[in-house]
């Protein structure tokens, strides 16, 4: 069994409830939106945002249905960016698979991208809780800013440390941080408890966004 199996496993009928809630929230009756969808679909991946606001729920509690929305809408959002951000970079493939842009073409990419973004604001205005919702609502900030912060320094001579953990925090740990106290508040838990699990999320983004870059020059 592998450390993703081994970690998922006091989480799976939850994960599973997971699924289904992130699927019905993207049926649709419009053909090629449908079709734009099963192709992200094909890239669910390890699943790790949700993982961790099921857990840190589990933790702190019982996963809700607040917990589960929350869960989808941050999935949901995180989809959004990489959609948006294959058309920024002009990238034509993501993870080893054909990107949406690449398929497609950059407007239905684009609009497909503000769909998702726009479903995870109905799926986070499910939780009726005002904490997760104000998470959700300042994530999509942060994610946009941390893309802009990027582009900026690109051609940077003097891309110092500090200006890179700006960017990857901002990028990346922000939305790990953000799935793990979504999951604390979505089940009750004080507000001690909830940015003890922020910051451990924030810990984590950052650690796996390093080890991603790493790769980026050496092989895995």
């Amino acid at each position: 069994m592998d450390s993703i199996s081994i970690i998922r496993t006091p989480i799976e009928s939850e994960l599973e409830a997971f699924k289904e809630l992130y699927d019905s929230s993207l049926s649709s009756s419009n053909t090629l939106l449908d079709s734009v969808v099963a192709h992200i679909r094909q890239r669910s991946g390890k699943m790790m945002r949700p993982i961790l606001v099921l857990l840190v729920a589990r933790l702190y509690g019982v996963v809700s249905p607040a917990t589960l929305h929350a869960a989808v809408s941050l999935e949901l959002l995180h989809n959004a960016s990489l959609v948006h951000d294959d058309v920024v970079d002009e990238s034509t493939e993501r993870r080893g698979q054909l990107s949406v842009n690449a398929i497609f073409n950059n407007k239905v990419a684009v609009l497909t991208g503000d769909y998702l973004l726009a479903t995870a604001l109905v799926e986070v205005g499910m939780t009726r809780n005002y904490g997760i919702i104000d998470i959700v609502s300042k994530l999509g900030q942060d994610l946009a800013e941390g893309e802009l912060l990027q582009l900026s320094n690109v051609s940077n001579p003097e891309y110092s440390e500090d200006i890179y953990f700006d960017v990857i925090r901002k990028k990346t740990a922000v939305l790990f941080a953000a799935c793990m106290k979504a999951g604390a508040l979505s089940v009750g838990a004080g507000d001690e408890k909830a940015e003890y699990a922020r910051l451990f999320g924030e810990y984590i983004g950052l650690c796996f966004q390093i080890k991603d870059d790493i790769f980026d020059y050496y092989e895995s």
